[in-house]
């Protein structure tokens, strides 16, 4: 486990940074703030993957996909907003580290911006892997139909085919059989004071433990 300090719960100078910076997004404004970004919104974040990947191993030992924080700079050479700074934080647990949402894997996650913080999982793979994603829904549907009941609580987002694969399945199954990208989340915003509690990693590895048949079936192609 890496060395960091324990989670204490986020701060009203979290919010006041994640605020600032969507209305500041400058490097003057960035390094006048800089000290409070490294304590109460990357260093807390960290301390809170950190915690949250502990949960998780210990529900399962076979569970190895380390916290992979989101960096504060945007990379301008790729992106068509110029401005310097994300105004979003997050992690992912993936044992990868790279930077882009391409993966082969089902992630767990948790994000805050200004307005709200939202947590889940999210499968974001080659379409060749949805291919084989789709067949295994299609081949065992019970069980599929089983682990969707325990999604409860959680919203299905992410951009969808145009063209139907299935046109005769399941109600039920459809929009999943459709998905490109299979975002789950639950979003809240910050008058739910859990967001400041230091159980907050202990709460999310719960919800993330209800998602976890389905991170099984997601993990295997």
């Amino acid at each position: 486990m890496q060395e960091t300090k324990k989670f204490g719960g986020f701060n009203s100078e979290t919010n006041d940074f994640l605020v600032g910076i969507k209305f500041n997004n400058n490097k003057e404004w960035f390094h006048a703030h800089k000290e409070s970004y490294d304590e109460n919104v990357h260093a807390a974040i960290s301390a809170l993957g950190w915690a949250v990947y502990d949960d998780m191993h210990a529900f399962d030992k076979d569970f190895e996909q380390i916290p992979k924080i989101s960096r504060i700079n945007r990379d301008l050479r790729f992106s068509k907003n110029k401005a310097p700074y994300k105004t979003e934080k997050w992690f992912f647990l993936r044992a990868d580290q790279k930077p882009d949402l391409v993966y082969p894997r089902p992630s767990f996650f948790f994000a805050m911006n200004a307005e709200y913080w939202d947590y889940g999982l999210l499968f974001s793979p080659e379409p060749s892997l949805l291919a084989s994603y789709r067949q295994k829904v299609m081949a065992r549907q019970k069980e599929f139909k089983d682990i969707i009941k325990l999604t409860e609580g959680f919203e299905l987002e992410g951009d969808k085919y145009k063209r139907a694969f299935y046109k005769d399945a399941d109600p039920l199954l459809f929009p999943w059989i459709q998905a490109k990208v299979i975002a789950l989340t639950k979003s809240f915003d910050y008058r739910d004071k859990r967001f400041y509690s230091e159980e907050l990693p202990h709460i999310l590895s719960k919800e993330f433990q209800k998602l976890y048949p389905l991170y099984k079936f997601l993990e295997i192609l």
